[in-house]
């Protein structure tokens, strides 16, 4: 049995997001598009004797305690495997913001799950991987697989998909605020409502490696809802424009924004140019697997 594993685990983009519908759960129907980066954080996760999950972090705005969801992946596979799954120490390096929509939380969460998979010898199928991930967060199975996934009902319902783009960087800016969730889909009434068309297009677009197709099928409803009606973001777009950064974009529903650079170096010197200016800035190019186990 592994006693210490360091886990990988990455941030992500939306390359598009539409809403089809409201639930009668409250939650909503999208159709989406998934993409990894080759950014995010890192967890050392120890095994212990004792009956909890002890998690400590470096960035103290971030909560360690049971409603973190690296505790409650902890706690469900516990109670999913009486008498396999012990305690577990973690250490959180954060580098993804909270509130940002670029999956930090859930990441994590699906890093703690790969970790406890290694740790206590669970080898558990992907389908039961999935399943457990699903039950914290709707988009946790993403980060099993990553890569580049289209999916739909609340983000659970996953199909991957080619990416021909060939070799992409991204510039990620995180403007120094959070973006509620739930605040931003509160936003969304009827007529914002769209079938996947708009998705099914930027799909195509990846499949066939076409730039410039993709630039013109990229459509983030929250980019209408909450950029252009939000004055904090336009400093934000015209920065990425001073830098030649193309066609940026929401991630999610925000804060964070992303957009194309030329290529790795312009990515690299335009996020050195904007990290002067917000408080998060990274170049990150594209991520073909999800959370990882890099050590241990």
């Amino acid at each position: 049995m592994q006693r210490q594993v360091k886990v990988f685990a990455p941030a992500k983009i939306n390359w598009a997001l539409t809403i089809q519908r409201r639930r009668p759960d409250g939650f909503h129907d999208i159709h989406t598009i998934f993409q990894a980066l080759e950014w995010g954080d890192d967890l050392v996760c120890v095994a212990t004797e004792k009956d909890e999950c002890v998690i400590t972090c470096n960035d103290p705005s971030v909560p360690t305690g049971p409603n973190n969801l690296i505790a409650r992946m902890w706690m469900r596979l516990r109670q999913a495997h009486p008498g396999r799954v012990g305690g577990m120490n973690v250490e959180l390096v954060k580098r993804i913001p909270a509130g940002a929509g670029l999956g930090g939380g859930s990441s994590d969460a699906t890093a703690a799950l790969v970790a406890m998979q290694h740790l206590y010898d669970l080898r558990l199928g992907q389908a039961e991987l999935e399943a457990h991930a699903a039950a914290i967060g709707s988009d946790c199975p993403f980060f099993l697989r990553g890569g580049t996934v289209l999916a739909s009902g609340r983000g659970e319902i996953m199909r991957p998909i080619p990416n021909n783009l060939g070799p992409v960087w991204v510039v990620v800016v995180w403007p120094g605020f959070a973006s509620p969730t739930a605040e931003a889909y509160g936003l969304v009434k009827p007529e914002h409502w769209q079938d996947e068309t708009a998705v099914l297009a930027t799909a195509r677009a990846l499949e066939l490696g076409n730039m410039k197709l993709l630039q013109t099928t990229m459509k983030n409803i929250f980019s209408d809802l909450v950029v252009l009606k939000n004055l904090k973001y336009k400093k934000v777009v015209s920065e990425f424009e001073n830098a030649g950064i193309c066609f940026p974009r929401l991630s999610g529903s925000g804060s964070a924004m992303y957009g194309l650079a030329r290529d790795g170096n312009h990515a690299m010197e335009a996020s050195r140019h904007l990290g002067e200016i917000f408080p998060v800035a990274v170049a990150a190019s594209l991520r073909e697997k999800g959370a990882e186990v890099v050590a241990g």
